[in-house]
């Protein structure tokens, strides 16, 4: 028999599951309300133990009762346990979070934070966003209701590469309801993405060796921003630049991180992007510069003091003392992540194997590799003019260089016309017969009556070679008539 208890102007009501496990439910208010609702919970179980009901559409029952929050926050919780980082956990159910706030009548400056956001406004955002999910069903979920969020967030100027992270992150969730038994079918799959590559936000570009050499150059000498001074800034550009390591694997790197005697650098896995232990070794000339400046550091203390997410601005106060543009004229940045960049076309165009530079950028998959190896259009130029030359070595004629025919051969050479064309008239006199042409009676046949072509020759006889000369096989002497 179920009981009701009250807490606050909420009814709770309790009961014997299909499993004979107790459970505690939230009612309502009224408590003949809350009591048919506790005998509609004891019938269920009853019926799934007699096996009239599939025990699973009771328990998807009970998952759409419950808050989207709830399960948003359970999905956040199973990312974790597999393996990824508490970031991308947090941004991947955020997201989820902003589609639900939108589809529940939130506005967009409501639930989505700029990125100068004080900390007060970080709370209020997220106490907003909590107030709308919480009103939430795995019912709201249709595709339909987060297209329509998704172009509510490209109606506010979001590229649509942030459009793809969106429904990616929608997409994850859907499944993994799914799988855990909380949807019978995966109601986002009509949900749609965009060509992001039509909209190109924040292209990076990569600048030569020079260019990259002022800019360490600039930062050396360059004032303070925030707590880094300029050769702090310019080892941090040169590490990242040899290790391929992004702005936030850079400040979580401690003293003890390095190893001197084997000149390596390690950055944990709770650091990294994929989870994983990274380590790499360091050239002799930067290992060199890190050691005294990495000894004035405390044990446990970050060697450098990076501002938390203002890699482009600590970028930008060096890149105008290096002559170097923030944006090209085309639009393509040189921001913090764009050192990544010079990593693998530095290490590509050094005549590194694909499959190494893959393992240095630490990627899955080449084709992610290949994304970020970007060449300029001048080191494209300069390598096509570095391609060997196929051009024959043996001479030939000048005419053959101009018409593409084949040269004549010597053999014939001394029988054909030293001056005129192939009618035979002189090229120097005109209405004048070259002297090679033999006068002819006027009761004889013309030539090609006589099996002669234009030039002479005959047409259906073959050539005859005798060892020593070429001569043509002439039937009027070999045959004479009778």
């Amino acid at each position: 028999m179920a009981s009701l208890r009250k807490r606050g102007r909420t009814w709770f009501f309790r009961f014997v599951d299909a499993d004979g496990v107790k459970r505690e439910r939230r009612g309502c208010t009224d408590r003949r309300a809350t009591e048919d609702m506790a005998r509609d919970a004891e019938s269920q179980a009853a019926k799934v133990r007699a096996g009239l009901v599939d025990a699973r559409e009771v328990a998807r029952r009970d998952h759409h009762a419950r808050p989207l929050a709830e399960h948003v926050t359970a999905w956040q919780e199973n990312l974790t346990s597999r393996g990824a980082t508490a970031k991308h956990a947090e941004l991947s159910a955020g997201r989820v979070r902003r589609v639900v706030a939108i589809i529940k009548g939130a506005r967009l400056a409501d639930v989505d934070p700029p990125r100068n956001a004080t900390r007060e406004h970080l709370a209020r955002i997220e106490s907003t966003t909590a107030e709308y999910t919480a009103t939430g069903r795995l019912a709201d979920l249709t595709a339909e209701q987060v297209q329509k969020a998704i172009g509510t967030l490209r109606a506010n100027g979001r590229s649509l590469g942030t459009l793809n992270h969106y429904r990616t992150a929608c997409r994850a969730f859907s499944r993994w309801c799914v799988a855990s038994g909380r949807l019978a079918h995966d109601p986002l799959a009509g949900v749609t993405g965009y060509n992001a590559d039509e909209d190109r936000r924040h292209d990076r570009r990569t600048v030569s060796l020079d260019e990259l050499r002022r800019l360490i150059a600039a930062a050396e000498r360059g004032s303070r921003f925030r707590r880094m001074t300029g050769p702090a800034r310019a080892l941090t550009y040169r590490l990242a630049v040899a290790s391929g390591l992004r702005y936030a694997e850079i400040a979580s790197i401690k003293p003890e991180s390095f190893d001197w005697p084997a000149s390596t650098v390690r950055v944990e896995a709770g650091y990294t992007k994929n989870g994983a232990t990274a380590e790499f070794s360091l050239p002799a000339d930067l290992a060199t510069d890190l050691q005294p400046f990495v000894a004035a550091v405390a044990p446990g203390r970050p060697v450098f003091e990076l501002p938390p997410d203002e890699g482009a601005e600590m970028l930008r106060v060096d890149l105008p003392a290096a002559g170097i543009p923030y944006r090209d004229a085309s639009g393509r940045v040189f921001d913090f992540h764009a050192l990544r960049c010079e990593t693998a076309t530095l290490a590509d165009a050094a005549g590194v194997s694909p499959g190494i530079v893959q393992r240095l950028m630490r990627h899955s998959d080449y084709k992610l590799t290949a994304r970020y190896t970007r060449p300029r259009a001048v080191d494209v130029e300069a390598a096509a003019h570095r391609l060997p030359s196929l051009k024959p070595t043996e001479d030939r004629p000048e005419a053959l260089a101009a018409t593409g025919t084949e040269p004549i051969s010597k053999r014939f050479a001394h029988h054909l016309p030293t001056a005129g064309d192939v009618s035979c008239h002189s090229e120097s006199h005109a209405g004048v017969r070259a002297q090679t042409e033999v006068s002819r009676p006027e009761n004889e046949k013309p030539p090609a009556s006589q099996g002669f072509d234009a030039s002479r020759r005959i047409v259906s006889h073959a050539v005859e070679n005798t060892g020593e000369r070429t001569r043509t096989v002439d039937l009027r002497i070999m045959r004479p008539p009778l």
